[in-house]
């Protein structure tokens, strides 16, 4: 039979890596999230909608364009950014997440970009909510 020790030497590095595990299947979870509930980041997320569950979707009223960056024009790159955010029920974009990025600055543009769009936010049952939302940044020179 396995002693205590022994047995504690051989869980810990198990859970170890079942908690890399979960943060390879699910990017978004953070550690944080236990030790302060109270955030306004965190619980907003949490609480935060998909599309699918609120009675009327996030509407854009304006979606600032990034600019290139001068690296990114030397190296000729182009391509899209895909980001997943939190549009609030307070108006501000939040919880950014890079879904696919792009060298050189790009991705770090769409970012700020992402945090000056304007919207009106979902609603469901007649008040606004905070709701889950995935935006595309196409990069063209031409």
């Amino acid at each position: 039979m396995m002693s205590e020790a022994k047995y504690m030497k051989r869980a810990v590095p198990l859970l170890s890596a079942l908690g890399f595990f979960l943060l390879f299947v699910n990017p978004s979870f953070t550690f944080g999230q236990f030790r302060n509930p109270q955030s306004s980041a965190t619980s907003d997320a949490n609480l935060s909608y998909k599309d699918k569950d609120a009675d009327t979707k996030a509407t854009v009223k304006d979606k600032p364009q990034p600019s290139y960056t001068k690296e990114a024009k030397k190296h000729k790159i182009e391509g899209t950014v895909i980001l997943r955010c939190v549009f609030t029920s307070t108006g501000q974009v939040t919880n950014i997440r890079v879904v696919s990025g792009l060298p050189y600055g790009l991705t770090e543009r769409a970012i700020e970009a992402a945090k000056e769009i304007k919207f009106i936010p979902a609603t469901k049952d007649g008040h606004p909510v905070s709701m889950w939302m995935q935006l595309e940044y196409n990069f063209n020179l031409y």
